[in-house]
């Protein structure tokens, strides 16, 4: 009870230069004072009061000065209020000395001088006139109106409260926005305020000089909100809501997303067609059974596989990981599988195929993209193997009653080095043998506690498969490595490939 009297007294009697109409009406009686007496101070300076009077005039002057003399004392009181971020005394301190208070001094001090000390008449005359000063603090009154204008015609919504958060206005486009800060009374605050907008409590219990931002969606419009922090000597003042409404770029925003959407989908069913994907892709062929299949991290990713014949009997098999993910892994991988497939069918030795391979992709490689590959063509007549490994993830191999790993002479990754020399490995497949071929997002993919699947723990799993065909193998595994995710999202683009010699 005690603090709300404090406010409402403050508000009828501060100073500076927030106007209610109860500190109006204050303000106009006071001024209508001050007129009366520097007219009394004039005429008695003018020896015109009319003989008798001067007992009338007095006592019009001292009630003047007790209405000052309160008023002074009563803004003193709360003071506190008006600097709520100080301690009382400190606040009471900075009022006294704050040029609204000299002023409040000078007009008063005259008329207890000669109580203290005897004085000239003239000379007390002379200075009760400093009293017309308190009528310069009219100025500071129509700036604050002059302000209250301006905040009225801004198109944005705009809210300004106090240090602690308590409301002190807000202009028209605020109101119409919300319309219970309407009957939001005046130092109302956030958190015991059931009119106070739940969309403005974020700014309740902010206390840093960098601009603040949130968003508000109301229905089908859309706000954006920034609180600016005024300070004095370090010491928070006010806070400034500034709310723009935004609905039409979040509108545009959203378009130009479900466009981008839109083409992404296009394009990863562009790179999927691209893909080998109708399985067994060679039904009339026999000896082999050949499967695959690439899950993209994003809409379209960087991992590539492909198989191919080059003649009758050559079998082709690519498996390959652009670096980087989304549109340019995309665009790197549809150069690089083309120049791949383009030089191998030309029937030279693998190595020298990723050496031309490896060129072309240098060339206006500004980007420093790069590809690993491993590449390996079976000849099924003879069961020769021959493969070239550029940087990839190495295969492992099932000749026995197990899977190992696959002896490969290493290579850099095309793209990377121009003039980069291969070297070409060969081994004999047999009947019941199996290669397994796999990009790193298999190995990379990551647990909830960020644990990395491994090369051992993929060797683990694919010893366990009992299958009966390359897809199997495949299905296995990958069902595998998505429990071993656990829901985690994934990352990287898985691609596998397996062949089987049958």
């Amino acid at each position: 009870m005690y603090t709300k009297i404090k406010r409402i007294v403050c508000d009828v009697v501060r100073d500076d230069g927030h106007r209610s109409l109860a500190n109006r009406i204050f303000s106009n009686a006071v001024t209508a004072l001050i007129i009366v007496n520097v007219t009394t101070v004039v005429l008695d300076l003018l020896e015109v009061i009319p003989a008798g009077s001067e007992p009338v005039f007095y006592v019009i002057e001292a009630v003047s000065v007790a209405i000052f003399t309160a008023e002074y004392i009563l803004r003193l009181w709360t003071a506190d209020i008006l600097f709520s971020k100080i301690k009382p005394a400190k606040a009471r301190l900075r009022y006294v000395c704050s040029p609204m208070s000299l002023i409040d001094i000078v007009a008063i001090l005259p008329f207890y001088l000669p109580m203290a000390f005897p004085i000239n008449m003239t000379i007390l005359r002379l200075l009760r006139l400093l009293r017309l000063l308190r009528v310069f603090k009219l100025n500071r009154y129509s700036n604050a109106k002059t302000s209250e204008m301006i905040l009225s015609s801004i198109k944005e919504a705009i809210v300004l409260t106090d240090a602690d958060g308590s409301f002190l206005s807000a202009n028209n486009a605020a109101e119409k926005l919300f319309p219970s800060l309407k009957s939001l009374k005046k130092y109302a605050p956030i958190n015991q305020s059931g009119d106070w907008p739940d969309e403005l409590r974020q700014i309740d219990g902010q206390s840093t000089k960098d601009t603040i931002s949130f968003e508000m969606n109301n229905g089908e419009s859309y706000h954006k909100a920034d609180i600016s922090f005024i300070y004095d000597r370090e010491k928070l003042l006010r806070y400034i809501i500034i709310i723009q409404d935004v609905t039409e770029t979040v509108l545009l925003e959203r378009a130009e997303r479900e466009r981008l959407q839109s083409e992404l989908m296009i394009a990863a069913k562009i790179q999927s067609s691209m893909l080998p994907n109708v399985f067994p892709p060679f039904p009339e062929r026999t000896g082999f059974d050949i499967y695959a299949l690439m899950d993209p991290a994003k809409e379209v990713g960087g991992d590539f596989y492909d198989f191919f014949f080059i003649d009758d009997n050559k079998l082709a098999v690519v498996i390959a990981d652009v670096s980087g993910k989304g549109i340019p892994a995309a665009l790197f991988m549809v150069k690089a599988k083309t120049q791949l497939k383009n030089t191998a069918q030309q029937g030279k030795p693998l190595a020298e195929v990723l050496e031309i391979v490896n060129d072309m992709l240098c060339e206006g490689n500004d980007e420093c993209m790069f590809v690993t590959v491993f590449l390996g063509v079976l000849d099924i007549t003879t069961g020769s193997f021959t493969y070239v490994n550029g940087g990839h993830d190495i295969p492992l191999i099932k000749q026995g009653s197990s899977f190992d790993w696959l002896p490969v002479k290493p290579g850099f990754m095309p793209g990377f080095m121009p003039g980069t020399k291969y070297q070409q490995d060969e081994i004999t497949l047999k009947k019941g043998d199996v290669l397994f071929l796999y990009t790193d997002g298999v190995t990379e993919a990551e647990n909830p506690g960020k644990e990395m699947l491994s090369e051992e723990r993929l060797h683990s799993i694919i010893n366990e498969c009992n299958f009966s065909c390359a897809k199997d193998l495949l299905d296995f595994t990958r069902a595998r490595v998505d429990d071993f995710a656990c829901g985690a999202e994934q990352f990287d683009d898985i691609t596998m490939l397996a062949l089987n010699i049958e």
